[in-house]
């Protein structure tokens, strides 16, 4: 995982922020209330095979993926004692070795969408001779996977009849819990309602999902007893989050990722020089400019530049690391390339007289306020996190360590609220 001499960058997974961040949530959601955190797209796009075994080994009680494939790759990686929940309209299965013995544990679950898929999975789970634990999905306003209530009540009264598949859970998803209390109360007093109507067929051990990150950290309502997230395990989803009162402070969880390269290349041009493609940036003074072996192959974003109102969305920076506890920031200038990056070193060597070669640059920060981290420099290019993160490519190394809290200098620069312009995930 650790790379070698001739990887151009580096992914690092702090796995005691991971254990933190879970600490946090578990304060927050109470020890009743099962933790689900999502490790679909390969967790992320960071490494299931290297995250799964952190998350399951810190108090989670399921895992949720996307494909049947997605959690062969997870027992792959050693995780066989939690609960996987597969959250795609599966109809046909085509069970591994690994997946039936994990359906036969009882710890394989998928979801219920509609009447003929419910049908294709008893019709799978009678020939594989299990029983599957499945969850039904109620669309209460989200419109894209699940049934409607009164589809998802008759479903109810099928999955009450059969032998082969066995309630385990009942769920929602919302569309706009990022930015919206009200939308969001909405689907919740629909659900609510819903399970109210329903509870003799829905049994007291049943999970009631609602919560993904965002409405996680909004209030305690949407807990019930599981809650299921992605972002708030990698630290991330409280810089977005419009809430008035939300139920942990922004640098409550730690940030796991940190992304870092080194220079490769450092030169002086003059005044009125320009850099890279469609000579974006010209030279005012005379200046040190520093090249950078990754790009947007590598999954470092492009720029915006204005939203659709004008308004800058404000300049990339990268952070210089001077020793384990400095660091500068510097503007990256040009445009980005495919796997090429050029940065701004003037304010740091106005005559151009250091060699810079090799030393480190931190892309992605584990510091919430510096202009480097993650959500911040997503919205600068128009992404959410979410994005960002399983852009990074799989030819990056991964490498997981465990540090304490950050003892870094904080940067001193003023960082604006980030303001998402892309849809929530």
């Amino acid at each position: 995982m650790a790379g070698s001499m001739q990887d151009t960058s580096l992914l690092e997974f702090d796995t005691s922020a991971v254990a933190h961040n879970l600490r946090a949530l578990r304060r927050i959601v109470g020890d009743s209330c099962a933790l689900c955190p999502i490790v679909k797209a390969d967790g992320y796009g960071l490494g299931v095979q290297h995250l799964a075994p952190v998350l399951a080994a810190h108090d989670v009680q399921m895992l949720a993926v996307y494909s049947p494939k997605q959690a062969e790759e997870i027992l792959l990686a050693g995780v066989q004692h939690v609960a996987l929940l597969v959250l795609m309209p599966v109809r046909v299965i085509e069970m591994s070795d690994e997946l039936i013995r994990h359906a036969k544990r009882g710890l394989l679950h998928f979801v219920v969408h509609d009447a003929s898929q419910c049908e294709a999975l008893e019709s799978a789970a009678h020939s594989l001779g299990v029983v599957l634990g499945v969850h039904l999905e109620l669309d209460t306003g989200m419109s894209r996977g699940g049934a409607r209530p009164e589809v998802a009540a008759a479903l109810l009264r099928t999955l009450a009849s059969t032998t082969s598949l066995r309630l385990k859970g009942v769920f929602t998803h919302f569309a706009n819990s990022r930015q919206s209390e009200a939308k969001t109360r909405v689907q919740w007093d629909a659900f609510l309602d819903f399970v109210t109507q329903e509870r003799e067929l829905i049994g007291e051990d049943c999970r009631l999902h609602v919560a993904s990150t965002y409405a996680l950290l909004r209030h305690r309502d949407y807990h019930f007893n599981m809650v299921r997230f992605g972002l708030a395990w990698l630290g991330y989803g409280m810089e977005e989050l419009e809430a008035d009162a939300p139920l942990l402070e922004v640098g409550a969880l730690r940030p796991v990722v940190r992304w870092s390269t080194t220079i490769v290349q450092t030169k002086r041009i003059p005044e009125g020089a320009s850099v890279g493609y469609g000579s974006l940036f010209t030279a005012t003074r005379d200046s040190t400019i520093a090249l950078l072996p990754i790009g947007y192959a590598d999954g470092y974003p492009v720029p915006r530049g204005v939203d659709a109102t004008g308004a800058s969305c404000g300049v990339q920076r990268v952070a210089i690391c001077l020793s384990h506890k400095r660091r500068e920031y510097v503007p990256v200038v040009g445009a980005v390339n495919m796997d090429q990056l050029t940065i701004d070193l003037t304010e740091l060597d106005p005559l151009g007289t250091r060699d810079w070669t090799g030393t480190e640059v931190e892309l992605v920060t584990p510091l919430v306020d510096a202009p480097n981290h993650l959500p911040r420099l997503a919205a600068i290019s128009g992404l959410i996190p979410h994005e960002f993160l399983t852009r990074l490519h799989t030819r990056i190394p991964r490498r997981l360590i465990q540090t304490a809290r950050a003892t870094l200098v904080e940067p001193t620069v003023h960082v604006v609220p980030i303001s998402l312009r892309a849809a929530s995930a």
